[in-house]
C-alpha cells in the first residue's frame, strides 16, 4: 500500500489554524482568568481528564484527543502538553492494538467503514523493517493514524516494535510541532519552527517507499 496522499499536511495546517482561533477566542473572553485559575488550583484533576480524552480519542476515533491536548499549551505549557499527548498515544495505541489482536476484523467493522477496512487488508510490510514501517506509517498516516494502531495488532506486528515506533513517530514528528504551536502562541522563532518542520515533513517524503509495498 503506497501512501500518497496529502491529507496529513491538511490535517496539520489544519489543527495549527483552530488551535490559533480557540486560543485566541479563550485569550480575549471573560472564561480565560478564571478557567486558568480553575486549572491551575486542579492541575492533577486537569491533568487526568486530558490524558483519558486523548487515550479516549485513539480508542474511539471520532474524539479528537489531540485537538484537546494541543489547545492545552496555554494552560499547561508546550512540554507538558506534550507529555500527555505523548502518554496518552502509548496507552491508547496501545490498547487499541490488543483490542484488534484479540478481536480482529469482527471488531474493526465496529468502528472503521468498509474502505478503511480495506486499506488495512492492503498493508504490506517490508520484512525486518516493522519498527521503522510503524514510526513512517504513523508520521505519514495523517488522519488515519488510529488505523494504523489497530491495524498493527491484526497484521501481526510484534507489540515490542510497534511500542518503538509509535514512540519514535512522536519524537520525530510531535515534539517539533508542539514547539512549533507554542512559538506561535509565543509569537517567538515561528519562522524557525516552521523551516524546521518543514525540513522534517519533507525528508520523510523521500523515506516513505522504502518501508511499504
Amino acid at each position: 500500500m503506497e501512501i500518497k496522499n496529502y491529507k496529513h499536511l491538511y490535517t496539520l495546517a489544519l489543527l495549527i489554524i483552530l488551535t490559533i482561533i480557540a486560543y485566541t477566542w479563550l485569550l480575549n473572553s471573560e472564561y480565560f482568568d478564571p478557567f486558568l485559575k480553575w486549572s491551575r488550583q486542579n492541575i492533577v484533576l486537569f491533568y487526568s481528564v486530558l490524558l483519558f480524552l486523548k487515550i479516549f480519542g485513539i480508542v474511539w476515533p471520532p474524539l479528537p484527543g489531540g485537538l484537546l491536548t494541543i489547545g492545552s499549551i496555554p494552560i499547561i505549557g508546550w512540554k507538558g502538553a506534550y507529555g500527555v499527548d505523548v502518554i496518552g498515544s502509548v496507552i491508547g495505541s496501545s490498547i487499541a492494538f490488543f483490542i484488534a489482536k484479540k478481536w480482529g476484523y469482527k471488531f474493526l467493522h465496529k468502528i472503521f467503514d468498509q474502505v478503511t477496512i480495506d486499506k488495512i487488508k492492503q498493508i504490506k510490510i517490508k520484512p525486518k523493517h516493522e519498527i521503522e514501517s510503524v514510526t513512517v506509517f504513523r508520521i505519514f498516516g495523517g488522519s488515519i493514524v488510529e488505523v494504523v494502531c489497530y491495524g498493527a495488532g491484526i497484521l501481526g506486528i510484534k507489540y515490542r516494535n510497534f511500542l518503538i515506533g509509535t514512540i519514535l513517530s512522536h519524537l520525530i514528528i510531535g515534539l517539533p510541532f508542539y514547539y512549533l504551536v507554542n512559538g506561535i502562541f509565543g509569537k517567538e522563532n515561528f519562522l524557525l519552527n516552521l523551516v524546521l518542520m518543514t525540513v522534517f515533513v519533507l525528508s520523510f517524503f523521500t523515506l516513505k517507499n522504502r518501508y511499504f509495498e
